[in-house]
């Protein structure tokens, strides 16, 4: 189970993005809209993969700053 404030940081950091933005996460999916990844990152807890994914991937982006 993903963290609530987990996903409540890739929301607000998915809305820093611009609107028009279009994202590909590659595991065979098509590119995305911001609106689009909110609703996945939103569906985490309800068994998204995808969501799953791009949390973890902006929580290990976040930890590698941290790092740096």
């Amino acid at each position: 189970m993903v963290e609530k404030e987990a996903i409540e940081l890739v929301v607000a950091r998915l809305r820093a993005m611009p609107s028009n933005a279009l994202i590909s996460a590659g595991m065979g999916i098509d590119a995305m809209n911001r609106e689009q990844i909110i609703e996945h990152v939103m569906n985490a807890n309800k068994g998204d993969e995808i969501g799953k994914k791009i949390i973890e991937a902006h929580l290990s982006y976040m930890k590698s700053c941290i790092k740096s």
